[in-house]
């Protein structure tokens, strides 16, 4: 007896829910272009998907066929297709044809009906495996569909509906990268089901980096700490690493894994995240001493591993100007979470948004203990009604989703940074999935502009001349954000420069803080403020002035401030 091959999860599901009559019909997409084991009689080896399915299938089908719109319909082995033809001509013979099969053909218009002779046939035992089904049946308006997609995509559904498929022996596995690619109404199939095919687990790595060869690999890594370090990267990309490094001469290190992830993510997304590797703490951050302490709270309880005191979500919410994505970068390099932020996911092409998302999400899930910081939140996030065709509420929803589960608590912790809190859906921001909001404004006292004046000239490294003082420069700079507050001392490093001088004089900080000028768009500033106060989830959190408001002053305010601004407040 045959002994069984330990599956990946992905295939132990396929595999159980076929058994259980649960469908026929399977649809494998996510990681889909990687490495598997496969545990045979010459030991185990890593295979991509087609040869993994290929012998997965021939330990029990007669016939196992793959097929893509490109090579068109091949087989794991002749009898195999000796089978398939002779399946197809007497089904041609039965229906009085003399056109018998001679040569399989590759376009789908041709192919697929074939397949399915083969697959419908309920004496028949056959596993096919379509690939790159995205191209056969694309996502898109049925009104722009030609008449071959049309037919591809009925098809489908009908095997999908049909109940002699699901009584048969017969077998349809169906793979694509991106779910977002594929038409919608074959995802709606009832008796089609998805199966995601995630990144590999840290002890699939470790696995798999045990039996790599690393012949002319010098491992300055230990490689239990490689596999660790290597989350959120395919095999594939694995051992991309090790051949660079065998030709290149270059050893394995901490640092080459880590410069050579940042790059293959960075292009895996497509451009879609942008790694931040945080070059200040909050050291560097001046003022803002009670949030400060909040979040030092959460960064401590992520690294002791308290994933319950975690929040699963941070608003921080306030003016531009205010430091808000400033903090979130010192937060990431005090919590040791790997730091992500979303670039522009968004994109004309029907679906091309939601896969996006679908990318990134994948990727963060894999990874682990990441901060995902989403900034200006109201433009990639924001409610934009039916004018997008419903992507927005479709992005929305599939983060709500992520977000609502609670594995992830602890492990990835979304920032989203937004001065218009009201574009983004009630829902998205309410406890659960974002705990805390955190509000920034303006620094009130000229005790808190010293401090941050303090913090950025240590950040930037700036050269003041002993008898510096920064009082008169906090006193002039009344109503000014902590950004017009670094435009002060960036000026006064200008003037300094331009006399061709190192050391920053108090002249050059007066000359400064009288010639820079702050926002004037006072009423729009004030507006945020008050959409700051509205979302603050604790009123320890606010300046003295608005810890006393009650809810509906504030809602007046707000009221009071949207009649004046008038469309620019929509």
């Amino acid at each position: 007896m045959k002994r069984q091959p330990e599956l990946p999860s992905w295939a132990q599901e396929l595999r159980q829910r076929y058994l259980a009559g649960e469908a026929s019909m399977f649809l494998l997409h996510g990681n889909v272009r990687d490495l598997f084991p496969w545990d045979g009689a010459d030991g185990t080896r890593y295979v991509p998907l087609r040869e993994f399915l290929e012998r997965f299938l021939s330990r029990s089908k007669d016939i196992v066929a793959y097929y893509n719109c490109s090579e068109g319909i091949e087989f794991p082995e002749p009898e195999m297709e000796s089978r398939f033809k002779k399946a197809v001509n007497l089904k041609l013979v039965a229906e009085g044809r003399s056109d018998l099969v001679q040569r399989f053909p590759k376009g789908a218009g041709e192919a697929i009906p074939m397949l399915e002779s083969v697959f419908m046939d309920p004496a028949a035992n056959a596993g096919i495996v379509v690939d790159y089904v995205e191209t056969i049946v694309p996502a898109g308006d049925l009104s722009f569909m030609g008449d071959a997609d049309k037919a591809n995509l009925v098809n489908f559904q009908r095997w999908a509906a049909d109940p002699a498929l699901l009584a048969s022996d017969n077998l349809v596995i169906l793979v694509t990268e991106s779910l977002n690619e594929v038409h919608r109404k074959v995802l709606a199939s009832a008796q089609l089901v998805a199966i995601n095919v995630p990144l590999p687990e840290q002890a699939e790595r470790n696995h798999f980096v045990r039996r790599i060869d690393t012949r002319n690999v010098e491992l300055e890594i230990p490689e239990e700490a490689l596999s660790s370090h290597t989350a959120g990267l395919s095999l594939i990309q694995i051992r991309g690493i090790f051949r660079i490094a065998r030709q290149s001469g270059q050893p394995i290190t901490f640092k080459t894994v880590s410069r050579r992830k940042k790059a293959i993510i960075e292009q895996e997304c497509h451009g879609l995240v942008e790694f931040v590797d945080p070059d200040h703490d909050f050291s560097h951050v001046g003022g803002m001493e009670g949030v400060k302490t909040d979040l030092m709270r959460m960064a401590s309880a992520i690294k002791a591993g308290k994933k319950n005191q975690v929040p699963m979500g941070i608003i921080f919410v306030g003016p531009m100007g205010t430091g808000k994505t400033f903090l979130a970068e010192a937060f990431a390099g005090e919590s040791g979470l790997t730091c992500l932020k979303f670039k522009n996911f968004r994109d004309k092409w029907v679906g091309s948004t939601e896969g996006n998302l679908e990318k990134i999400l994948q990727v963060v899930d894999a990874l682990g203990y990441v901060l995902l910081i989403i900034d200006e939140a109201d433009r990639s996030m924001g409610n934009s009604g039916e004018s997008d065709g419903g992507t927005g509420s479709r992005v929305i929803a599939r983060l709500k989703e992520f977000m609502s589960d609670t594995s992830h608590r602890g492990r990835v912790v979304i920032c989203m940074m937004t001065n218009r809190p009201d574009k983004l859906d009630t829902d998205l921001k309410r406890p659960g999935r974002f705990d805390v909001k955190i509000p920034f404004f303006f620094p009130e006292e000229k005790s808190e502009r010293v401090l941050i004046l303090k913090a950025q000239i240590r950040k930037k490294k700036f050269e003041l001349a002993a008898d510096c003082d920064l009082d008169p420069v906090a006193e002039a700079t009344q109503g000014y954000s902590a950004a017009e507050l670094e435009a002060v001392l960036l000026a006064s490093a200008g003037f300094a420069s331009a006399e061709d001088r190192d050391v920053i004089s108090q002249a050059d900080l007066v000359r400064a803080a009288e010639d820079t000028l702050p926002s004037r768009d006072t009423r729009m500033l004030e507006f945020m403020e008050m959409l700051a106060v509205f979302e603050a989830s604790a009123k320890r959190m606010l300046p003295e002035r608005y810890q006393e408001m009650e809810v509906d002053q504030v809602q007046e305010r707000l009221d009071q401030l949207r009649a004046l601004l008038g469309r620019r407040a929509l």
